[in-house]
């Protein structure tokens, strides 16, 4: 594997409709094109909804913007994140990044109108990728539910064939598993494919050849090491089930290392904030403890939930944290997942499992005070500094198709 795509996800900047979302991509793609080197910089491209609603007033002019605004300022495009629907900045979004699911008409008309946006953006001879919600969070899901995801992503499958037809881009989408989520272990993927998803398919005349060629899964790295996921065993099961790995998002997440004193809670309570969910697992000798969010973890350590002293295990969290980081808060006690990340790349890239990486860290204004960038320029700088630390660990024989400079 010669050449590999490297990103960033933009879903890390507060883009709204148009006027915010061509400020923060003219200005944040130029500055870290600069800090890297490189003749031009590819985005990790994340299209709200309501910027694709005023978009959708002027199609032609808005095509044009679009495109303008990337040539202008020497970026492309491979890939897009159609994960969060709306404001994926507002003050609380928690369990609200999860709707509109799978089940909805909306949820499919979002995930096409932003593969179409990606195959007029994205250069010709490429192929382009598309993340989205493993289907819903798992509350309240039923066989129903997943049924008819089913059919709504094999509509989406059609849709793709067609921009394929049309604009000669091959658009793959991939479902992103994640803890709490109908999907969020390899078993889970690989039931919902078998008993539901290839049946949908065979029911609306979808050949096997274009259901693997549009759809499969996301992997991101900070969420299958959550749940203590190897990404060796997963990514050899997703292929030996003829899954593909559409797209690799790399992300480091939090540990909490056993401390049976209790000295590090108050470092812990750090790392509890209002906006995003922070699922939690504590690994016992009797399996996996899990928690919804952070601050139920750190109440039911208070006592001993299910009889099980949780404080003398190691918790895994879902908190983006900067991705080359071993540690933060300058304490032995608090780790990342930095190991995995890497181990599911360099995997990855020697067995040509996959070729578009997108550096996901979206947490920057909720981490600890002391890590947060204080300003756009050190933002710029902090993200600079996660992509070249990918390309420092990019096995020998790969390159990173734009770092060219």
């Amino acid at each position: 594997m010669k050449n590999l795509g490297l990103t960033y996800c933009t879903n890390v900047h507060p883009l709204g409709e148009w006027a915010s979302w061509s400020d923060l991509i003219g200005r944040f793609g130029p500055a870290i094109r600069a800090e890297l080197g490189w003749k031009s910089l590819p985005m990790g491209l994340w299209f709200p909804a309501s910027l694709i609603e005023e978009l959708n007033r002027d199609p032609v002019g808005g095509r044009q913007r679009l495109q303008s605004l990337m040539a202008d300022n020497r970026l492309s495009a491979f890939t897009c994140n159609a994960f969060p629907y709306g404001n994926f900045h507002d003050k609380v979004v928690k369990t609200k990044v999860y709707h509109p699911d799978w089940t909805t008409p909306e949820r499919l008309a979002y995930t096409v109108a932003c593969a179409r946006l990606l195959a007029i953006l994205s250069q010709e001879g490429t192929d382009g990728s598309v993340s989205t919600l493993p289907l819903g969070w798992r509350i309240g899901w039923s066989e129903e539910h997943s049924r008819k995801s089913a059919e709504n992503l094999c509509a989406f499958v059609r849709e793709a064939r067609a921009i394929e037809d049309m604009e000669g881009r091959m658009i793959r989408l991939g479902l992103e598993p994640e803890p709490g989520c109908v999907l969020e272990t390899i078993d889970q993927v690989l039931s919902f494919w078998g008993m539901h998803l290839r049946p949908a398919a065979q029911r609306a005349g979808i050949a096997p050849a274009d259901l693997e060629n549009h759809l499969g899964i996301c992997y991101d790295t900070c969420h299958q090491a959550i749940q203590y996921e190897d990404p060796e065993d997963v990514l050899d099961r997703l292929k030996a089930n003829g899954i593909r790995v559409v797209k690799m998002q790399l992300s480091s997440g939090l540990v909490f290392k056993p401390d049976p004193e209790r000295t590090s809670l108050g470092l812990r309570r750090q790392f509890v904030e209002e906006r995003f969910l922070h699922q939690t697992r504590v690994k016992t000798p009797s399996g996996i403890v899990s928690f919804d969010d952070l601050p139920e973890a750190l109440a039911a350590a208070e006592g001993a939930a299910q009889g099980v002293d949780l404080w003398a295990h190691p918790w895994r969290v879902h908190f983006h944290l900067p991705i080359d980081s071993r540690n933060l808060l300058e304490s032995e006690s608090i780790g990342t997942t930095r190991d995995d990340m890497l181990k599911a790349y360099r995997y990855a890239v020697a067995k040509r499992l996959c070729s578009h990486f997108e550096v996901e860290t979206y947490t920057w204004s909720v981490l600890p005070e002391a890590h947060r960038p204080k300003d756009d320029a050190e933002l710029a700088h902090s993200i600079a500094r996660e992509i070249r630390f990918i390309e420092a660990h990019t096995p020998a024989g790969s390159t990173i198709k734009d770092a060219d400079a």
